[in-house]
């Protein structure tokens, strides 16, 4: 005759099950789960690696590695690993447009197992040379008909000096001013000679550094009548 588990004993049971997952997790030593990395300007990708070596009286096979974005890679040198053997996880990251931090995620599992059996971060950091805040200025119908604040920083780590301010003057008015309290570079004070008709221009930021280094930023201006 059938008998229904209590509560009781049906944790148990599913604890049961769970604890060769746990075991070999407890027993996987990596020498780091989280990298931080920060790309030089014109470097493209960072790479970061994480070794992993079996502590566990078995063989363990990594059956794959997901990540968390189409941005992000993983190379894995061999996915078997008998007792005491290490691997290694490269995560790779492609830099593509993007800017400031970038948090990246890479899970690893191992055979027949639903769930990841450790987590790896990759924290990249993508220096913006030229900052730009805001970097989108706007009016509307229902907005005052005043100028807009822009404050522009540099990293002075690789630009010092801003060489170059590009706009159409038919469309926009600028106004440069110094910060005062002294913590942007440059504070831009932005009006549209219209607010009758639909604009969308472009402002281009551009600075220069030692040893020839450039960067540019791009603000834009955008008038919905």
């Amino acid at each position: 005759m059938l008998q229904r588990l209590t509560p009781f004993f049906l944790a148990i049971t599913l604890a049961t099950l769970a604890l060769p997952r746990i075991a070999q997790a407890s027993l996987l030593e990596w020498n780091q789960t989280e990298a931080h990395i920060e790309l030089e300007p014109g470097q493209e990708e960072a790479r970061a690696e994480y070794v992993v070596t079996n502590k566990s009286d078995e063989t363990v096979r990594i059956a794959r590695v997901k990540t968390s974005c189409g941005c992000t890679g993983s190379l894995l040198d061999k996915k078997n690993l008998a007792p005491g053997e290490s691997t290694t996880i490269t995560g790779t990251f492609n830099k593509g447009n993007r800017e400031g931090l970038n948090r990246n995620k890479l899970e690893v599992f191992l055979d027949n197992q639903p769930d990841p059996v450790a987590t790896l971060h990759m924290i990249v950091e993508i220096p913006k040379l030229v900052d730009v805040q805001p970097s989108l200025v706007y009016w509307d119908p229902t907005s005052s008909q005043t100028n807009r604040q822009v404050r522009i920083t540099l990293d002075k780590r690789y630009v010092n000096k801003i060489s170059d301010i590009e706009y159409d003057a038919a469309y926009v008015t600028l106004t440069e001013e110094t910060d005062p309290d002294g913590k942007v570079d440059l504070i831009l004070r932005v009006l549209p000679k219209s607010f009758e008709q639909k604009i969308q221009e472009p402002i281009v930021i551009k600075a220069t550094g030692e040893d020839g280094m450039t960067a540019k930023a791009r603000l834009l201006v955008f008038v919905q009548p």
